[in-house]
């Protein structure tokens, strides 16, 4: 919406939302907590899943940046066929884009995979539902003076963020291809 859509005072929408990223986690962390616990959510999976589905101001600048280099011209091609604005972002935008969507996910991922404290502060006392970022706290808790069990557990939370990584070089290898086409 911020590239392809007239937005009255678009400048200003986006310059509120970007100046979001300096504010600290600190100042919605009481509200944000508030919620989540009048929703019955506290105890549960759903305050670490759930805002991930949503964008976040980084995400959206990204995001937009990267639409901005897609040519416009595209988007008029597809009017002329007779395409209205959801299929032109499904059938023209979103094909071009897959390096930057899976850019945007794999942030997503990485940064809830290392997450350490909102699970410490919505999971609290139910320790069956920790994800290994905890775990691997509690347990260089236990093992403080064993170096090597500590980093065979640390090499073990790599795993999954390097095969997600790792499985996904296939599309940002075809996005180096694309850019590096001659126009």
């Amino acid at each position: 919406g911020f590239v392809r859509f007239p937005i009255p005072g678009k400048r200003l929408l986006l310059l509120l939302l970007i100046g979001t990223i300096i504010l600290p986690r600190q100042v919605t962390l009481v509200p944000t907590y508030s919620f989540f616990s009048t929703l019955g959510w506290k105890g549960t999976w759903l305050p670490l899943l759930v805002p991930h589905f949503f964008a976040n101001a980084y995400n959206v600048f990204l995001l937009r940046q990267y639409f901005m280099t897609l040519p416009r011209e595209l988007d008029e091609a597809a009017m002329l066929d007779g395409a209205g604005p959801i299929q032109i972002l499904l059938r023209v935008i979103i094909p071009q884009s897959w390096p930057v969507i899976v850019s945007v996910a794999l942030f997503h991922l990485v940064f809830a995979w290392n997450d350490y404290f909102d699970p410490l502060l919505y999971l609290m006392g139910k320790p069956d539902l920790m994800p290994i970022s905890i775990g691997i706290q509690q347990f260089n808790y236990i093992y403080d003076q064993q170096p090597h069990l500590i980093q065979a557990t640390a090499l073990l939370t790599l795993v999954v963020p390097l095969v997600i990584f790792l499985m996904s070089q296939k599309v940002f290898m075809r996005g180096i291809v694309i850019t590096g086409v001659d126009k």
